[in-house]
């Protein structure tokens, strides 16, 4: 029964649906054909009955009313007073014993049964005998002519009256026969009829049954395969993303519906998939961001990727001067005697990482570093080596093991944050070396102005003034050299703006750009990037700068000096295009707050904001 509703359920729903209008047509049809079978049978029967036992009976009563006849006239022809009238009714009576013998005739065609066939012939021999005697009843009419006494006396005897009344009986009792036949028949007639109309009944009954219960079972074969990819729907608006889809092997209807959910329940997988790992490169990124050394951006980049990825085991080598990838961060990391913490290009999964510039991906490896815990100790089923690249340098290497196969999702996790952690690798790389130039340039600075003041002590007032305008002219010429070195060395540009009379916006404030301020913008010197505020002010875009002024408005109307500057923004570059970048400053300020000059540098973090968004 479960074959034939999974049989039904893969039928097309037109082929369902003239599969049950068939039915239907069929129990229809053979009710018909069986009242149209039954209806000719008693047709045929009704037929016989009227020319078998009607006719019959009708032929044997105009026989016996000729019976009659005949004796009417014997007896008229035995009164008669005139030869013309005898005649007239000897004629009569031969009419009426033809028209006897015909419908005797007729009726003996039409009895079929045995005991009418014996009636019959004994009715011929008695009528024979009365025949006879009719005869000679006539033949004594014939000679007393007038005078029929002796004729009379014979046609009114018992003998005569006998055989006359013995003829008559038997006609009376061969139509009884026949009547009884025909009551027989349509006692048969009428019990057909009843047997008909209850086949009709059951089959009509059995037909309503049958095309109900095809009804309820194609029915059923249209709601529940729907009713199971209405429930794979929600399942799959839930979030049930791996739901198997049911009847997608259906090559009707429900098939192609399947197969369609079928499709959406991919996309939607995907797209989950995708929203999955993207959430967690956002955050991820994010988390990176804070890190202010390699140390702990190393860390957390291996603390964060490895539960996401599920791994047990994490490592991170960056590259060090000496030209070798050092073990910088771990995860799940026990060290180990007989395995070195750094690798050469070339040397191990990770130098060969590094020398291939592409990850390598390990199944089951053999011979690998054991996965521990507090409970026990395990080999990786995975290991799955990332290489860190900006550009064409490999800045270092990302390994991560586990006890289960990567899934597709988490090595596009891995991927994805492949660009974010080399370029927050280069963008620390370049702030790191900045910091060490200044606080070195600070350094020397200082044991310059030391080494000043001991000259100004050992000479008189009026050489340690002149030496004091040619040192300080010297320490002004040496400060701006190291100062364009330094300006050249950094990937940041600078920019300086002296406030006249406490005042951020008066026109008259004089604005310096260095030429790696502009060249960021790709613009070459102060001809077409002149040192005044429009300059820079007219570059920012439209969405970003009322935010912008205003928070390097307050920054310098604080006169307390706790408002920083520090903000991200969008610059338009000469060419057009926009470019992300982070602008900080810091002020000098007289003892009352009021502000005398401002500082800061402009670095360009477009490719942070493209891996980021």
């Amino acid at each position: 029964m479960n074959a034939l509703a999974v049989t039904i359920e893969k039928l097309r729903l037109n082929l369902k649906l003239v599969l049950g209008f068939s039915a239907c047509l069929l129990v229809a049809a053979a009710i018909g054909f069986n009242s149209l079978a039954t209806q000719s049978e008693m047709t045929a029967e009704i037929e016989q009955l009227y020319d078998a036992d009607l006719l019959g009976i009708s032929h044997l009563k105009e026989a016996n009313i000729n019976l009659i006849y005949m004796g009417r006239a014997l007896r008229q022809a035995m009164i008669a007073q005139d030869d013309a009238s005898r005649d007239k009714a000897i004629a009569q009576l031969d009419t009426a014993r033809t028209t006897l013998r015909r419908e005797l005739a007729e009726g003996k065609r039409r009895i079929l049964s045995k005991e009418g066939q014996e009636k019959h012939d004994e009715f011929l021999r008695k009528f024979n005998q009365y025949n006879e005697n009719i005869a000679h009843a006539l033949a004594m009419i014939g000679r007393e002519r007038i005078n029929s006494s002796e004729a009379a006396k014979y046609i009114t005897s018992a003998e005569f009256a006998a055989t006359g009344t013995a003829a008559d009986d038997m006609f009376d009792e061969i139509i009884r026969i026949k009547e009884r036949g025909s009551q027989e028949t349509l006692e048969a007639l009428r019990q057909r009829a009843t047997e008909t109309k209850q086949t009709a009944i059951l089959l009509l009954v059995v037909g309503v049954a049958l095309t109900l219960g095809l009804g309820m079972l194609i029915g059923l074969s249209i709601l529940r395969p729907n009713d199971r990819l209405r429930q794979s729907v929600e399942d799959l608006a839930a979030g049930k993303v791996d739901a198997p889809i049911p009847h997608t092997d259906y090559p009707n209807e429900i098939g192609v519906m399947a197969r369609a959910i079928g499709v959406l329940q991919d996309i939607y997988r995907k797209s989950n998939a995708q929203h999955w790992v993207k959430s967690h490169v956002s955050e991820i990124s994010t988390a990176l961001q804070q890190a202010e050394d390699f140390r702990t951006l190393t860390q957390t980049a291996v603390s964060k990727i490895a539960p996401v990825m599920g791994a047990g085991h994490g490592a991170f080598y960056v590259l060090e001067n000496d030209g070798r990838y050092h073990l910088l961060a771990s995860y799940g990391y026990r060290e180990r005697k007989q395995l070195s913490n750094s690798f050469a290009v070339g040397e191990g999964l990770v130098g060969q990482c590094v020398m291939e510039k592409a990850s390598i991906l390990l199944t089951a490896p053999q011979d690998y570093i054991r996965i521990n815990s507090g409970l026990g100790e395990g080999p990786p089923a995975s290991v799955v080596v990332q290489p860190i690249i900006h550009g064409d340098r490999v800045l270092g290497v990302l390994e991560m093991a586990s006890f289960q196969q990567f899934s597709e999702r988490e090595t596009a996790v891995l991927d994805a944050l492949q660009p974010v952690l080399a370029t927050s690798m280069e963008i620390l790389d370049r702030n790191v070396k900045t910091k060490e130039l200044l606080v070195a340039t600070q350094e020397q600075a200082e044991r310059m102005e030391k080494q000043a003041a001991q000259l100004e002590e050992q000479q008189v007032e009026m050489e340690a003034q002149q030496y004091e305008i040619k040192a300080a002219e010297e320490r002004g010429r040496v400060l701006n050299t190291r100062f364009e070195l330094v300006n050249q060395a950094t990937s940041e540009g600078l920019w300086d703006m002296t406030v006249v009379a406490g005042d951020p916006v008066n026109m008259a404030n004089e604005f310096w750009w260095a030429p790696k301020f502009r060249t960021m913008l790709g613009f070459t010197g102060e001809h077409d990037f002149p040192n005044v505020l429009g300059s820079w002010a007219n570059r920012l875009h439209p969405e970003d700068k009322e935010r912008t002024l205003a928070a390097f408005a307050a920054h310098l109307n604080d006169r307390t000096g706790n408002t920083p500057y520090d903000i991200e923004y969008r610059l338009q570059r000469k060419d057009g295009s926009y470019g992300w970048y982070r602008a900080r400053g810091a002020t000098l300020r007289d003892s009352e707050g009021v502000p005398l000059r401002v500082a800061g540098s402009l670095a360009d973090i477009s490719d942070r904001k493209q891996v980021a968004g």
